[in-house]
């Protein structure tokens, strides 16, 4: 009689442990991937399969691991790896390294990675790939609304020290501005005398447009809030502004999206707005060059979003977390007082809007402004 074969009970209960360890990387949510010191790929899990864009099968049959790092990014992991920078050898913790999808695009991730030893010797590598993308842009939109929120508090405080030195220059200046031209209409005087007075005549002008501005910046006065039609108002905008000199050699295109609806808006506001964006793009091309103004709904459908285009040199990129700062400017001295572009990012604030602003690929720098839309009933559709 045949006797029946008897299974090792330690046999069966290490094919179940290794079962179940293979189930939990398989099934785990970063990616794992396991390779021998030749790079031939010996674990790639669904979830390895779904950062990189190959099927398991393609990984394990025909993939290097080498292939999935860019350039000399292979090697630099293993030697750091090997030795102690990243903590204990053999062991890498959270190290970010970018890897090379089957598309050929560039993934950020954040890398865990171990050597596996049998008895002593180097036999296969495992990593856990943890995938960056999503955190990278969760991390720019908080550092973004972080930007805002100091740039409001900055406004804020400079805004009420602007006030209080405007209200106390303005009576002077418009006593200098009086009494200059009141001696210049009643008096006889030489002509040298009378340039002079025409000088400080002048200064004193600017510096009433100066004091003009900081009241516009610290502007505490309630808004008259309306639904208005937008397209319309930066076509009358446009059209007021294109017949000033810097503007006979600029090329304008207007792309406005039809029908959109009215916006809730102080539109003196929104004017001063428009104005000051489309002079700073014609004064960016030093008059010549192409103006283009496009309107369209933000993908939410809840906001409006006009971009204003040039084709001038474009803002450095330093420059750009300052642009909207009081009293900052990159014009020659005299020729700006810096705060043209903190007074529209303020009124765009205070319509609980964004402003930002973008250089084109091709050259030239685009602001964007976006403005919320009414809810319900106040929606109201208009034909341009």
């Amino acid at each position: 009689m045949a006797r029946a074969k008897v299974r090792n009970p330690d046999t069966t209960l290490l094919e179940h442990s290794n079962a179940f360890l293979r189930s939990l990387i398989l099934s785990a949510v970063d990616g794992v991937i396991a390779a021998d010191m030749n790079g031939k790929i010996l674990i790639f899990n669904d979830a390895a399969s779904q950062l990189l864009g190959y099927t398991p099968k393609e990984a394990l049959e025909n993939l290097n691991i080498r292939d999935i790092y860019p350039g000399d990014d292979a090697r630099i992991v293993m030697r750091k790896l090997r030795s102690k920078e990243c903590g204990e050898k053999g062991k890498l913790k959270t190290c970010e390294v970018s890897l090379r999808m089957k598309s050929g695009a560039i993934v950020p991730i954040s890398l865990n990675a171990s050597i596996i030893y049998d008895k002593g010797r180097e036999v296969a590598t495992i990593g856990f790939f943890h995938d960056l993308r999503e955190d990278l842009e969760i991390k720019r939109e908080l550092e973004a609304t972080q930007m805002q929120l100091l740039q409001a508090e900055k406004l804020a405080s400079l805004g009420k020290l602007a006030a209080g030195v405007a209200h106390q220059l303005n009576n002077p200046l418009n006593g200098i501005t009086l009494f200059t031209r009141i001696v210049m209409e009643e008096h006889d005087l030489d002509r040298d005398v009378k340039k002079d007075l025409m000088r400080i005549f002048k200064d004193a002008e600017r510096c009433r447009d100066i004091v003009k501005e900081l009241l516009e910046f610290a502007r505490q006065t309630r808004q008259e809030i309306k639904p208005q039609n937008l397209n319309r108002a930066v076509s009358r905008t446009i059209f007021l502004l294109q017949s000033q000199a810097i503007f006979h050699n600029i090329e304008i295109e207007k792309a406005f999206s039809p029908g959109l609806p009215k916006v809730p808006v102080d539109i003196q506001q929104i004017y001063h707005v428009f104005m000051n964006l489309i002079i700073n793009a014609a004064e960016a091309m030093e008059g010549s060059g192409k103006l283009t103004v496009k309107s369209h709904r933000s993908r939410s459908g809840r906001s409006v979003c006009f971009e204003i285009s040039d084709t001038g040199p474009g803002v450095p990129e330093d420059v750009i977390p300052r642009i909207f700062d009081p009293f900052f400017t990159t014009k020659e001295h005299g020729k700006g007082t810096g705060l043209g572009l903190s007074v529209a990012y303020g009124i765009v604030q205070n319509h609980q809007g964004n402003i930002t602003v973008r250089n084109n690929p091709g050259g030239g720098a685009t602001f964007v402004v976006e403005l919320p839309l009414t809810q319900g009933e106040d929606h109201v559709t208009v034909s341009d």
